[in-house]
């Protein structure tokens, strides 16, 4: 690794020192970020999981609902009253900081579905799929915000994995090997100058 190019002082012996210890402190705060951000992401990895064996647990109940009500009242007529549903959504964000970050979570509500009588001939099985459709929204809506929180992660890891990288690799072992040259070559200064005293106090003799 090369080393900084700097004059063999004490004052940037100081100096390289000081910037070594902040180096050192920095790495480890970095080490600690990334491995927070690592089990974040797990930890919402999995949630996610859960919501996807959620989900099709979910929409294969509501297809099973879907097809009672097909055969109950036919699919046209169940096209015709979907098409005149006119369902009130209210969609909401909020953000959270994790290690500096904001992450939006998505909320959606949605006004208790209305189960009056039809003259299109629905019945039971259609106010079953009006019943099943809200917390089907919300898995999706769940769905996404955890997809973004993973996605926001992952760009943050990458920069804080980039910043360990640049202080592991060159600016710590440059830091090192400049603080080591320093080092040495005050020592031999000092031998020197001890060495010129010695010959110019054998002069004097």
């Amino acid at each position: 690794m090369q080393r900084i190019d700097v004059a063999p002082t004490k004052s940037n012996l100081r100096k390289v020192k000081s910037d070594l210890e902040f180096a050192y402190e920095g790495f480890d705060l970095l080490n600690q970020k990334r491995e927070i951000l690592v089990l974040e992401i797990v930890k919402t990895v999995k949630n996610i999981r859960v919501i996807e064996d959620e989900f099709k647990q979910s929409l294969d109940e509501l297809y099973g609902r879907y097809k009672s009500a097909a055969v109950d009242s036919g699919a046209e007529t169940l096209a015709v009253k979907a098409m005149s549903e006119k369902p009130e959504y209210n969609i909401s964000v909020e953000w959270t900081r994790l290690m500096g970050i904001s992450i939006p979570h998505n909320m959606i509500e949605s006004a208790p579905p209305e189960m009056s009588a039809s003259l299109l001939g629905t019945g039971a099985s259609y106010d079953m799929i009006k019943l099943g459709t809200p917390s089907l929204l919300k898995l999706i809506t769940d769905y996404a915000s955890l997809a973004k929180k993973v996605f926001l992660l992952s760009i943050e890891l990458k920069k804080v994995q980039r910043r360990v990288n640049a202080l592991e690799k060159i600016f710590i072992p440059a830091h090192e090997e400049t603080r080591k040259y320093i080092s040495d070559r005050l020592e031999e200064i000092e031998r020197e100058e001890i060495f010129i005293k010695k010959l110019i106090g054998k002069g004097r003799e």
